[in-house]
C-alpha cells in the first residue's frame, strides 16, 4: 500500500499542526482575529496612522474624477512663464528682474480696479543696487491697497532668535489679553512690509505630507496668543469672505494646472506700458490677481496629487478658490470611520462564526466591499465631503482574506483532505457519524431559519463538516432533495468518543435553540459506519452505503424528531461516559440508543 509521496509529507509539516490547531481552536479564531484586527484598526485610525491608503484613495480620485469643479472665473494667473523670462530677458536681464517692473505693473493693474493683486513672490531683501526701483515700488505697494504679499514662516524653534514682533506685523491677530505683546518669529518677510496694513501679508507656506505631496492648505498657525493668517485666508477675509475655525483645509483641485485663467507677465507688461493698449480696458477689473512662475527654471514647483511638478502659484490660486468658494473639502471625524469598521468586522466575524452560507457571504461581501469604495468616489464628485470609506475597506478586506482561509483550511481538516488531515491515508481506519435532517414546513422562511440554525451549530463544533447542499446544480433533483440537510463527523476510531460528545452538545444546543422559538416540522436521524481505507477502493463503497442509508432513513415517516439507526445505537454503546440530555431524549432518541 503506497505511502503519502514526498511533497505530500512536506506540505503535512505546516498544514497538519494548522488544522489540528484550528480543530482545537474551532470558530473561536473569528472572535479572536476580529478583536486583534478590530484594536490594530481602532488604533490606526483613531491615531491618524491609516494616512498612506487615505491619501493613495484621496490622489486617486482627485485624478480621475468625472465631476471636476470648474476654477472660478474671477480668479486670474499672471505668469512669470519660461516665454516672459525670455522675452523680458534682453532689456531686463535674468531674473530677479529690477523692483520697477514689478511697480509699473502694479500701477497698471491698479488702474483696472481689481479687486485684489496678490504675489507669490517674497520680496526679501531690498536691491542695493537699485535702491530707486526698490523705493519706487514700496510707494506704489503702500498707495495700492488692494495688493497682498506672502511671508514665510521658519522653524518655529528659532522663534527666540528672530527681532521680528508678531504684533507688528499686518495680518496677524491677537488671540487674547494675554497674549505676550513682545512674542517674536521666525519670517521671512517683505522688506516694505512696515508700508502694509490691515491684512495684506500672510503666510504662504507649503505644509506637505508625509509622503512629500501638497494636499492641504493653512487657514492659520497660533503661536504664543497671536493667530498667523495665511496669504490665501486674509485675501479672502479683507475681501469680506468668512474663513473657516479650522487649521487648514483639504484641497478641492480645479483639475490639471494651471487651472485658472492664465496669461504670460510679458503680455499684460508690454500692453500696460502703451498709450493704446491692445488687451481690453477691463480685462482684470473685479478680479483677484495672482501673480507668479510657472517657469521650470525658477524652480517653484511642488508635488501634488494633480501633477508631479505644480506650479505654486496655482496651488496658492486653489487655495484662494476653495477658500472664497467656501468649498474646500470636508471630513467626517474618525470616529465615524471607526465605528463603520467595527459594525462591518462584527458582521463578517457573525457570519463566520454562525457558519453562514459561504457563497451568500461572498458576494454580500464583495458588494459591500464595492460599495465603500463607490461611496467614496461618488461623495468626492458630487460633494464637497471626503468620506474616506478606505480604512474600513481595508479592514474588512484583511479580515475576511484570513477569516476565509481559515475556514477553508478547517473546512479541509474536517474533511479529511490529505494536506490537514491522515483520516483517509492508505490504511487508515475511519469512524464516521452521520446526522440527516429533513425540513418538513412548507414555510419557506421557517425552513431557512431552521437550516440557518443547523449550520451555526455545526461551525461551532469541533469536528462537524456540512455536506454540500445535494443535486442543487440539478433543478429536478434539488426540488426533491432540496429539503434534506447532510452533515458527518469524520474522526479515527480514537477520537470516536470526542466526536460523539461534540456532536451530542450540537443537538443539545441546537433543539433548545429551535424549541424556544417553536419547534418546527423537523426530522433528524443519526447514523454512524466504519471502514478502512483501502487501495481497491471497497472503502468508497462502505461509505456511500452509510451516506445512501442516512439519506434514506430519514426520508422514512417517524413519530420522532430525533432518532438512531442500529449502527449509531451500537457506536453510542461503546461510549457510556457521554450523558443522553434530556432535551434530545424527549425529542425521541432515548428509544433509539436505550
Amino acid at each position: 500500500m503506497a505511502g503519502p509521496s514526498l511533497l505530500l509529507r512536506t506540505v503535512r509539516l505546516v498544514a497538519l499542526p494548522l488544522g489540528r490547531l484550528s480543530e482545537r481552536i474551532g470558530n473561536r479564531f473569528y472572535l479572536a482575529w476580529a478583536v486583534v484586527l478590530l484594536a490594530a484598526a481602532i488604533y490606526a485610525i483613531a491615531g491618524g496612522h491609516a494616512l498612506g491608503v487615505k491619501h493613495q484613495a484621496y490622489d486617486l480620485i482627485m485624478k480621475n474624477r468625472f465631476l471636476v469643479p470648474p476654477a472660478d472665473p474671477d480668479i486670474v494667473l499672471i505668469d512669470i512663464d519660461e516665454a516672459t523670462l525670455a522675452a523680458m530677458a534682453p532689456e531686463y536681464g535674468r531674473w530677479p528682474w529690477p523692483r520697477s517692473v514689478m511697480a509699473e505693473l502694479v500701477e497698471g493693474l491698479a488702474r483696472q480696479k481689481p479687486r485684489a493683486i496678490v504675489f507669490d513672490i517674497t520680496f526679501a531683501d531690498p536691491d542695493v543696487y537699485q535702491p530707486q526701483a526698490d523705493q519706487y515700488f514700496r510707494q506704489v505697494v503702500k498707495q495700492t491697497r488692494t495688493t497682498f504679499f506672502p511671508m514665510i514662516r521658519l522653524n518655529p524653534e528659532n522663534d527666540h532668535l528672530s527681532e521680528l514682533r508678531l504684533g507688528a506685523l499686518p495680518g496677524v491677530k491677537r488671540l487674547s489679553d494675554d497674549a505676550r505683546a513682545d512674542a517674536t518669529a521666525a519670517m521671512v518677510v517683505p522688506y516694505f512690509y512696515a508700508a502694509l496694513d490691515d491684512r495684506r501679508l500672510g503666510t504662504n507656506n507649503l505644509y506637505l505630507d508625509e509622503d512629500g505631496n501638497t494636499r492641504s492648505y493653512h487657514v492659520y498657525r497660533d503661536a504664543y496668543g497671536w493667530r498667523i493668517y495665511s496669504l490665501p485666508a486674509n485675501v479672502v477675509a479683507a475681501l469680506g469672505g468668512t474663513l473657516p475655525e479650522r487649521a487648514d483645509v483639504l484641497l478641492n483641485w480645479r483639475g490639471r494646472p494651471p487651472a485658472h485663467r492664465t496669461v504670460s507677465l510679458h503680455q499684460v507688461y508690454t500692453s500696460l506700458l502703451k498709450q493704446h493698449s491692445d488687451r481690453p480696458a477691463d480685462e482684470f477689473t473685479g478680479k483677484i490677481v495672482v501673480i507668479g512662475s510657472t517657469a521650470p527654471s525658477l524652480f517653484d514647483l511642488k508635488p501634488t496629487p494633480i501633477a508631479k511638478n505644480h506650479p505654486s502659484v496655482d496651488i496658492l490660486a486653489t487655495a484662494l478658490d476653495n477658500l472664497k468658494n467656501h468649498d474646500f473639502l470636508s471630513e467626517l471625524p474618525r470616529w465615524v470611520y471607526v465605528l463603520v469598521t467595527i459594525a462591518g468586522i462584527c458582521a463578517l466575524t457573525a457570519a463566520f462564526v454562525y457558519n453562514a452560507d459561504a457563497t451568500w457571504v461572498n458576494l454580500i461581501f464583495t458588494l459591500v466591499q464595492a460599495g465603500l469604495l463607490v461611496i467614496t468616489y461618488l461623495f468626492l464628485n458630487y460633494t464637497t465631503w471626503f468620506v474616506d470609506l478606505t480604512a474600513p475597506f481595508t479592514a474588512g478586506l484583511v479580515y475576511f482574506s484570513v477569516a476565509r482561509s481559515y475556514s477553508s483550511a478547517l473546512s479541509l481538516r474536517r474533511n479529511g483532505h490529505p494536506w490537514f488531515s491522515r483520516e483517509l491515508d492508505p490504511g487508515a481506519e475511519c469512524q464516521v457519524l452521520l446526522l440527516s435532517c429533513r425540513l418538513l414546513s412548507i414555510d419557506k422562511n421557517e425552513t431557512r431559519r431552521v437550516r440557518g440554525e443547523l449550520q451555526r451549530q455545526v461551525g461551532l463544533t469541533h469536528y462537524g463538516a456540512a455536506a454540500a447542499r445535494i443535486f442543487k446544480p440539478a433543478p429536478l433533483l434539488f426540488n426533491i432533495y432540496g429539503d434534506t440537510l447532510l452533515f458527518y463527523w469524520l474522526v479515527s476510531p480514537g477520537e470516536t468518543a470526542a466526536a460523539l460528545g461534540d456532536l451530542i452538545n450540537m443537538l443539545d444546543r441546537s433543539l433548545a435553540a429551535l424549541t424556544r422559538k417553536g419547534v418546527p416540522p423537523l426530522r433528524m436521524v443519526l447514523h454512524a459506519a466504519q471502514f478502512t481505507v483501502d487501495d481497491a477502493g471497497k472503502w468508497r463503497e462502505a461509505g456511500k452505503a452509510a451516506f445512501i442509508e442516512s439519506i434514506t432513513s430519514v426520508e422514512r415517516e417517524s413519530a420522532a424528531t430525533l432518532s438512531a439507526t442500529r449502527a449509531f445505537a451500537a457506536v453510542y454503546a461503546k461510549c457510556p461516559a457521554i450523558p443522553l440530555p434530556e432535551t434530545l431524549a424527549k425529542a425521541g432518541l432515548r428509544s433509539s440508543v436505550v
